[in-house]
């Protein structure tokens, strides 16, 4: 079972949410590792198992340009 509050279902819209965004802003996943401090392969696992801090989730929403009640309805 994943930690945190959010239920698997949510956990799972919020990746395929984050994926959707990157690639209608045409950011790799390499480009978004770099902007969070990560390795390409730490980010590939974050958003398959959706294990993103709250930390990574607002650098998310400042690098995709999403507002933040889009990712408050996820969490």
């Amino acid at each position: 079972m994943k930690r945190g509050y959010c239920k698997t279902f949510e956990v799972d819209c919020l990746c395929d949410f984050l994926r959707g965004e990157m690639k209608r802003k045409k950011i790799t996943q390499q480009a978004a590792a770099d902007f969070l401090g990560v390795t390409q392969g730490m980010f590939s696992r974050k958003i398959k198992d959706g294990s993103f801090t709250i930390r990574e989730l607002k650098e998310l929403r400042i690098l995709l340009k999403i507002p933040s009640e889009t990712i408050a309805r996820f969490i």
